[in-house]
């Protein structure tokens, strides 16, 4: 009988998505015929909210206690490079999971490290180019302290420079110890905004924050005044749900979405319903993803030809539910479909519609180096991992 193949899984915290590790190993074997599922044994080792102390103490334990056979998990960029020796040392390839916070790294870090990314930065930068098109100059950006130290509020600028635009309002919430981030000092900063005569007001918040946000935004009497836009997470169905009582509008923009009837999504859906009994969310899509690249390369698996494993996830092009995945960032790489999308909250819930299509940032684009020398803010944590 064929060893199954042991993946060390990294396993952060995150109080606003608490299944994100089940969730991304779920989907993982969604992805996967039923009859393989046995060649694959997900070894946790949690690792608290991702510093880069804690992931390399994980990496070194899966790799000399539980002799895990590669490595995968839900980490940050940040934490990549202390990672590559060891992972080169161990001879396998590693794949890791990110909610897309920072912009990939120019330049490839490893041959042995693979990725798959939502990659909400570029939903970011699809947004911001095309707000300064549709709304001009000059707009402005709230969020609280944590938001504001990834690379989400910088592709979001560099999006309405490529569209030309000269100026952006940048507002961060100071922080507040032991309490709401919020709504202490957001009516001081609404008001600037309007004072401003902003054209429009772009809100990077998320979790509790993000619902916040939208009630303070809705008591400020804005709504109507200035275009309000939201990121992909604010705009996402656990967000939305619950604020479906408000009387708001905002846009938003999307690379995947959860009701297409494409057959790719479809399948989706079903397989997770069949194996898990849940609803998917991105996290469950990331791993299913990765899923589908595992399924062709079982015959390598099988004969633990790491050197054909790791071809494969270098080459492999898996048409999924959001289209085309690649798992290395090369030049070369398809852009992804950016959606833009007008929401409705109110009386009928929640309605969103397709009005546009953002532009995607290609990955050989010089913007790339800009932002990674403009970001000094050292956040190690996943996205969402708080």
């Amino acid at each position: 009988m064929t060893q199954p193949i042991r993946i060390g899984f990294l396993s952060p915290y995150s109080s606003i998505y608490p299944g994100m590790v089940p969730g991304t190993i779920s989907g993982f074997y969604s992805g996967i015929p039923e009859a393989n599922h046995g060649l694959f044994h997900v070894v946790p080792e949690y690792i608290g909210q991702g510093g880069e102390k804690t992931v390399l103490e994980a990496v070194h334990k899966l790799i000399g206690f539980h002799r895990v056979d590669m490595l995968a998990g839900v980490i940050s960029y940040r934490s990549l490079p202390a990672l590559v020796p060891a992972i080169e040392k161990h001879g396998r390839p590693a794949l890791f999971f990110d909610a897309g916070e920072y912009l990939p790294y120019p330049h490839p870090l490893s041959d042995s490290v693979f990725c798959n990314s939502f990659q909400l930065w570029q939903s970011q930068f699809a947004l911001g180019e095309w707000a300064h098109r549709e709304f001009g100059e000059k707009g402005a950006v709230v969020m609280p302290i944590y938001d504001a130290g990834y690379h989400l509020q910088s592709a979001f600028r560099q999006g309405t420079v490529m569209a030309g635009a000269e100026t952006l309002d940048l507002h961060i919430l100071p922080y507040q110890p032991g309490g709401s981030q919020v709504t202490a000092g957001m009516g001081a900063i609404l008001s600037a905004v309007e004072s401003a005569k902003a054209s429009f007001v772009h809100a990077v918040f998320c979790g509790t924050e993000a619902r916040e946000f939208l009630n303070a935004f809705y008591q400020s009497g804005l709504q109507g005044k200035i275009p309000l836009i939201v990121t992909n997470h604010m705009a996402s169905r656990e967000t939305l749900e619950e604020m479906a009582n408000l009387n708001l509008k905002f846009y938003s923009a999307s690379m995947w979405s959860p009701h297409s009837k494409e057959r790719a999504n479809v399948r989706f859906y079903q397989n997770v319903r069949d194996f898990a009994h849940q609803e998917p969310d991105f996290y469950t899509l990331l791993g299913y993803e990765a899923g589908l690249l595992f399924s062709e390369l079982i015959p390598e698996f099988k004969r633990r030809d790491w050197d054909a494993v790791t071809a494969g996830m270098k080459q492999g092009i898996e048409n999924g539910p959001r289209g085309p995945r690649s798992f290395c960032m090369a030049p070369s790489a398809t852009c992804p479909n950016v959606n833009i999308e007008k929401i409705d909250l109110g009386q009928r819930g929640v309605q969103s519609l397709v009005i546009g299509q953002g532009t995607a940032l290609p990955f050989n684009h010089a913007i790339y180096e800009t932002i990674h020398r403009e970001n000094v803010s050292g956040w190690q944590n996943p996205y969402l991992c708080v």
